[in-house]
């Protein structure tokens, strides 16, 4: 018996490659599932935070008298109307009513109002609502993820956060 060295190959095998592919594979898929529903979550805050901050504007608005430049004898505050994918802002005086330019914001399309909130009127020279004895919770919803804003009666405006 001679005694021969055998060559020795350091490699990996097939089964050894279509297993490692997998693994990343999988890794790469959870990855991206997280990533998509990370950015889902952040266009429901982004539409919530614009919400409010154009609900500030009307509180604002209210608060320092902004009256329309014409067709409004006596502003008595401004008024927030909801549909389920849009809102409009606009003075509200006495005795014409609704009066001046209309701020209307659409929500974007894989968003919505749920449920529709109720009309808000934001009183003159107070920051409150003028029109709601409780405080309201506004939910901005799309792709599974609930937003909330909470306007107290007394003006308040704050986040509720994800639902």
């Amino acid at each position: 018996m001679t005694n021969r060295h055998i060559p020795r190959c350091f490699g990996i095998t097939l089964i050894e490659l279509l297993v490692s592919i997998g693994v990343l594979m999988l890794l790469l898929g959870g990855l991206l599932i997280s990533y998509n529903n990370y950015n889902q979550s952040q266009v429901v805050k982004q539409t919530a935070q614009t919400v409010k901050a154009n609900l500030r504007l009307a509180q604002s608005r209210a608060q320092s008298g902004v009256k329309p430049t014409s067709g409004c004898t006596e502003l008595t505050g401004y008024t927030v109307n909801f549909t389920q994918s849009s809102y409009s802002i606009q003075a509200q005086c006495t005795p014409e009513g609704l009066v001046g330019s209309i701020t209307n914001v659409t929500l974007p399309t894989t968003t919505s109002f749920v449920p529709v909130p109720t009309t808000l009127i934001f009183g003159v020279l107070t920051r409150g609502l003028v029109n709601i004895n409780n405080s309201v919770t506004i939910t901005v919803s799309g792709f599974n993820h609930n937003y909330d804003i909470v306007v107290e009666v007394n003006g308040t405006i704050t986040d509720g956060g994800f639902q």
